[in-house]
C-alpha cells in the first residue's frame, strides 16, 4: 500500500514538474511518507526510477488490455483502439513518461532502465494484442503497420504537447493511422475513402 502510495506520488510529480525538480524528498513530501519510509522502500533515486518505469509500464498494458476488451459491439475496433490510445496519451502516466524519455538523454543510467524495460514493454504488448485481437507482431506488414501506428501517436503527443499540431493536423494524422492499421487487416475502411498504402 505504501509502496503503491509513493509511486502514484512519483508519477504525478513527474507529471507537473521537469524530471530534475524531482528528488525522494520531493516524493516523500508528496506522497505524506517520512524520509525512513521511503528509504525502506527505495534507497536510492536510481531504486526509484527503476520501480517507476516497471509501474508506468504496468499501467499502461493494464489500459492497453482494457482497451482491447471493451470495443463496443458492432463498433470499428480499429477506431476504438486508436482513439483510446491516443487519449490515453495525454494522460498524467505518459506526461510521466514523456519526462523520463526527454531526461535519459542526458542521464545514461536512467536511459539503461529505459532500454532494459522497454523490449520486454513491448513484447507483452504484443502478446496482449495477439491474445485479444489475434494480431500478431511477428507477421512482418503487421509488425510495421503497428510500427507506424505506435510510433507516429507518440510522436504526435511529444508535437502537440509542443504545441506544434493543429487540431485539424491530428485528425488527419489519426485517419491516416487507421488506413494504415485498417490494411494491415485486410478490412475496408467504411466510409471513408480508401488509402492506398505500399508496405
Amino acid at each position: 500500500m505504501l509502496r503503491r502510495q509513493v509511486l502514484d506520488a512519483a508519477v504525478d510529480c513527474l507529471a507537473e514538474m521537469p524530471y530534475s525538480e524531482v528528488s525522494t524528498t520531493v516524493v516523500a513530501t508528496r506522497a505524506a511518507v517520512s524520509r525512513g519510509g521511503m528509504q525502506y522502500y527505495f534507497p536510492t533515486r536510481l531504486d526509484l526510477l527503476q520501480a517507476m518505469v516497471a509501474y508506468l509500464h504496468d499501467r499502461r498494458l493494464a489500459v492497453f488490455r482494457h482497451d482491447l476488451t471493451t470495443v463496443p459491439a458492432n463498433g470499428d475496433a480499429i477506431d476504438h483502439i486508436i482513439e483510446s490510445h491516443w487519449r490515453h496519451l495525454h494522460e498524467r502516466e505518459f506526461r510521466a513518461y514523456q519526462e523520463l524519455v526527454l531526461a535519459s538523454r542526458s542521464e545514461p543510467k536512467l536511459a539503461s532502465v529505459l532500454a532494459a524495460s522497454y523490449r520486454s514493454f513491448l513484447d507483452e504488448w504484443h502478446a496482449i494484442a495477439r491474445e485479444l485481437i489475434d494480431w500478431d507482431a511477428n507477421d512482418p506488414v503487421a509488425a510495421r503497420c503497428g510500427n507506424i501506428a505506435h510510433y507516429l501517436l507518440e510522436g504526435m503527443a511529444y508535437g502537440q504537447m509542443a504545441g506544434q499540431l493543429r487540431p485539424e493536423e491530428v485528425r488527419q494524422m489519426l485517419d491516416f493511422v487507421k488506413s494504415v492499421m485498417t490494411a494491415a487487416s485486410g478490412k475496408p475502411v467504411a466510409g471513408e475513402t480508401t488509402i492506398s498504402i505500399t508496405l
